[in-house]
């Protein structure tokens, strides 16, 4: 096995683990709290990632990390690994499905493995460099649309739409033959099936929130970037 492969399968792995718990806890009492910056966090969160952490140091002791929850550790190799455990805390904590958790890996700066997990639904995308993307088993591409007027567009959460780039919001807004709002990163599992032909973020996103798309979508023949068109890395953010 490659060592690309073998981190794809841990990453896997991480996710078999963090789905049985995010779906337990999303079935029980869902104690909401809030971080200095208002976003909210639960004990799932904290849980999973503290989890991810230590196996991951177990299996790769000189692998880096970057987690929502518990911040940066430096490793001394090229490779870091890149974890949200809830994404969408929000929907989460209100007892809405569009939640999942991300499990990425990029090797000098840029993602090169990356899962969406949906736990409530024992779905999951995979993806690695050169490997294509897989979703419940199978292979999948994104659309290949390419006529905004009849798209299938996915708008981030308006509220994060404001100032500068309100004008690119409204323009897709207005364009497309369906839309759908806040979808999250369920929203670009769904671009890689070709379900959705266009997603949209506003200004609120960091690399933890970021990088799992990266290869899910690149993989399955679509294209990631940010709002200039520049190509997203470990040190993305914002729009």
């Amino acid at each position: 096995m490659s060592e690309l492969d073998n981190i794809l399968s841990a990453a896997i792995d991480l996710a078999e683990i963090s789905s049985r718990h995010a779906r337990n806890a999303w079935l029980g009492d869902i104690a909401v709290t809030y971080k200095a910056d208002g976003s909210s966090l639960t004990e799932a969160d904290l849980s999973i990632e503290a989890t991810w952490r230590e196996r991951i140091r177990r299996q790769f002791p000189t692998h880096g990390i970057l987690g929502e929850e518990y911040g940066s550790d430096t490793g001394a190799s090229a490779f870091t690994w890149v974890l949200d455990p809830i994404d969408g805390t929000r929907q989460f904590g209100t007892g809405l499905l569009n939640f999942a958790s991300l499990i990425s890996g990029g090797r000098d700066g840029g993602p090169i493995v990356g899962i969406i997990d949906l736990p409530l639904l024992s779905a999951r995308y995979g993806a690695a460099e050169g490997r294509g993307t897989i979703f419940d088993g199978r292979p999948v591409r994104s659309s290949g649309h390419r006529k905004i007027q009849t798209a299938k567009i996915s708008l981030a959460n308006p509220e994060r739409f404001t100032g500068d780039v309100a004008h690119g919001y409204e323009r897709l807004r207005s364009s497309g033959s369906l839309k759908v709002f806040d979808g999250g990163a369920p929203a670009y599992g769904s671009l890689s099936r070709g379900l959705i032909d266009v997603c949209l973020n506003g200004t609120d996103l960091e690399a933890y929130d970021i990088c799992a798309l990266c290869p899910v979508v690149t993989e399955a023949g679509g294209v990631i970037s940010d709002w200039a068109g520049h190509p997203l890395t470990m040190a993305a953010s914002g729009r």
